[in-house]
């Protein structure tokens, strides 16, 4: 093979090899992002059965919804402030 030849695989190698690498990248997060989402579920049944417990021991609905109850916490939605009604 000539050196034009062998000069244009070694770019393409190393363009390649920067592409494996972004897509290795990419993998492992979406790996951890799973593993997260599983540890996040165990969490949130780990919380429910608390309550049921709690429920169980003579706590009331009442009383822990003081504390935040597992089905009526929700994330808050961030605002910047402003709605598009406000804009003229």
């Amino acid at each position: 093979m000539s050196d034009a030849a062998n000069k244009i695989l070694e770019q393409l190698q190393a363009q390649n090899d920067l592409r494996m690498e972004a897509a290795n990248d990419i993998a492992q997060a979406v790996a951890a992002l799973v593993e997260a989402e599983q540890h996040l579920e165990q969490a949130k049944a780990g919380v429910k059965q608390s309550f049921a417990a709690a429920l169980k021991k003579g706590w009331t609905q009442a009383e822990l919804n003081k504390i935040g109850s597992p089905t009526r916490r929700r994330p808050r939605k961030k605002t910047n402030g402003t709605s598009t009604s406000d804009e003229s």
